[in-house]
C-alpha cells in the first residue's frame, strides 16, 4: 500500500450527544490550523433525535415532549439531511478529515466511507448496497448505516450511524432520514448475532484506513450519487 496521510481512531463509549458534538468542533478547529492529524471518533450515544439543516418537523412521529419525557435527548447537529436516531447498541463514527489536504470533492469521500462500511459489513457476511438517491448503506431494501457530514474550511465534522444491535423499534418515533417507509435493520437483524461495538469498530477502523489510502481508488465501487 503506498504512503497516505495519517489518521487516528479514538474510543469515546458512551457519552451524550451534545458533548461529543462540542468535542467534534474543539478538534475540527484544530485540524484546520494543523494542530492533529485526521481523526475518527467512536461513540455510542443515549437515546437522542438529532436534527440536520434541512427543516423536518413534519417528520417526528412522536411530539417532541412525548419523546423527553420518554428518556430521548433532542438535540441540533449541524449536519446535512433531516431526522436521525442515536442510542445503544449503535456505532457511531465522526470524520474529522482534512478534505483540502486529501484533495477529495464531498462524492468523493462520501464513496470512501460507504466503500469502508460495505466491506466491513461483507467481514460479516452482509451484502450491502449503495442507492442513487440516498447516500449511506442498504440491506435489501433496509437501512443499515447512515451518513450525515458538514465541512467547514475543507475539514469535515459529524459522520455516519452503523446499526450493530440497537432497538429498531426506537426508530418509529420519526422518519429516519427523511425517507417515507424507511425500515431500518441491524446486525444483529441480518446475521442473528450480536458482534460488540469493540469488535465492529476495529474492523471498521481497519476498513477506514484501506479506504482511506492514496491507492485506494480502484477498490473503491463507483459512486451513485
Amino acid at each position: 500500500m503506498s504512503s497516505s496521510l495519517p489518521i487516528e481512531f479514538e474510543s469515546l463509549g458512551l457519552r451524550p450527544f451534545a458533548e461529543v458534538l462540542g468535542y467534534q468542533k474543539e478538534l475540527r478547529q484544530k485540524r484546520q490550523t494543523g494542530e492533529i492529524v485526521d481523526r475518527v471518533l467512536f461513540v455510542e450515544h443515549p437515546r437522542v433525535i438529532t436534527r440536520g439543516r434541512r427543516p423536518a418537523d413534519e417528520d417526528f412521529r412522536v411530539p417532541v415532549e412525548r419523546l423527553r419525557e420518554a428518556g430521548f435527548q433532542v438535540e441540533d447537529a449541524g449536519r446535512g439531511g433531516k431526522l436521525t436516531y442515536h442510542g445503544p447498541g449503535q456505532l457511531v463514527a465522526y470524520f474529522i478529515v482534512s478534505l483540502r489536504e486529501r484533495r477529495w470533492g464531498i462524492p468523493e469521500f462520501v464513496r470512501r466511507i460507504e466503500g469502508a462500511i460495505l466491506q466491513c459489513l461483507a467481514e460479516y457476511g452482509i451484502a450491502g448496497e449503495r442507492r442513487a438517491e440516498y447516500p449511506g448503506v442498504w440491506v435489501g431494501g433496509r437501512k443499515i448505516a447512515s451518513i450525515g457530514l458538514s465541512v467547514d474550511r475543507g475539514v469535515s465534522m459529524n459522520g455516519i450511524a452503523l446499526n450493530v444491535d440497537p432497538r429498531l423499534e426506537d426508530f418509529e418515533t420519526i422518519v429516519p432520514c427523511g425517507i417515507p417507509g424507511c425500515e431500518m435493520t441491524s446486525l444483529r437483524r441480518e446475521t442473528k448475532q450480536g458482534p460488540s461495538l469493540d469488535e465492529v469498530s476495529r474492523r471498521l477502523a481497519e476498513e477506514i484506513r484501506d479506504a482511506f489510502a492514496e491507492d485506494a481508488q480502484a477498490k473503491v465501487a463507483p459512486s451513485n450519487l
